[in-house]
C-alpha cells in the first residue's frame, strides 16, 4: 500500500485516531487482519440489514441501528489497517490485496442485504445486485487508471465513503419511517441513490483518467 494510492482522509490527521492506530500498531495484530475484519463488521451488518422490517420492536428499532453501527465498525477497519500499516510500519507486499478486495466484498454483502430487504417494489433484489456491481465498478475503474499509470481516481460523486455516509443516514431514519408513516421508502431511495450515484462515479472516474492520460 503507497501513499499516492490512498484515499485522502481529513480524519487521519485527527489526534483521536493518530493515538488509536499507535495503540494497535503495538499490539500482536496486523493490517491484514484489520482488513478481513471490515468484512466480518460487513457480514454482521448485512444480516441486521436482512431483518429489518416493521413486524416488532427488535426489527423496526434494533436492527437498522445495529447495521449502522457495524457499517462504521467496517469504516474504522477501512481507516486502521492503512494506519497501522503505513505509520505503525507494519506494511507488507501483500498489504494492497487485503486493503482492497475486502470493500469490494464488503461492499457486495451490504447493497445486496439492502435488495433482498426492501419490499415496496418487485426489483429491489436486482437493484441490489447491480449496486453492488457499480459499486465494484467503481474501484475497477480506479485501480484500472493506477495500472496506467494515471494515478488512483478517488472522484465522486458516489465514492465508498459517500456510499456508507447515505447507507448509515438511511438506516438511523428508518425506525422512525416505519413508526410514523408504517413504510421502507427510504431504504429503497437510498438503494437508487447509491446504484445511479455509482453508475455516475465510474463515468466520472473514467472521464478523468482518460483525460489525465490523453493530456487534456
Amino acid at each position: 500500500m503507497e501513499n499516492n494510492n490512498r484515499r485522502p482522509l481529513k480524519v487521519r490527521g485527527s489526534v483521536w485516531s493518530q493515538k488509536f492506530a499507535s495503540y494497535l500498531s503495538k499490539k500482536e495484530i496486523t493490517p491484514n487482519q484489520i482488513s478481513i475484519g471490515s468484512i466480518a463488521a460487513s457480514f454482521i451488518a448485512s444480516i441486521f440489514i436482512l431483518l429489518i422490517s416493521n413486524d416488532n420492536f427488535f426489527t423496526i428499532w434494533i436492527s437498522p441501528i445495529l447495521a449502522a453501527l457495524f457499517i462504521q465498525m467496517r469504516l474504522l477497519c477501512n481507516l486502521f489497517d492503512g494506519m497501522v500499516a503505513l505509520e505503525g510500519g507494519k506494511s507488507t507486499k501483500s498489504g494492497e490485496l487485503f486493503n482492497d478486495i475486502p470493500d469490494r466484498v464488503s461492499d457486495s454483502l451490504l447493497f445486496i442485504a439492502l435488495g433482498y430487504s426492501i419490499t415496496n417494489i418487485s426489483f429491489g433484489i436486482e437493484l441490489g445486485y447491480l449496486a453492488a456491481l457499480f459499486a465494484a465498478l467503481t474501484a475497477y475503474v480506479r485501480v484500472l487508471g493506477t495500472s496506467m499509470q494515471a494515478g488512483s481516481c478517488f472522484k465522486g460523486p458516489m465514492a465508498k465513503q459517500h456510499r456508507m455516509a447515505i447507507l448509515t443516514t438511511a438506516l438511523i431514519l428508518t425506525p422512525f419511517e416505519f413508526s410514523y408513516f408504517n413504510s421502507d421508502y427510504i431504504l429503497t431511495i437510498t438503494l437508487f441513490v447509491i446504484t445511479i450515484g455509482s453508475f455516475l462515479t465510474i463515468v466520472n472516474r473514467t472521464k478523468t483518467i482518460y483525460n489525465t492520460l490523453e493530456g487534456k
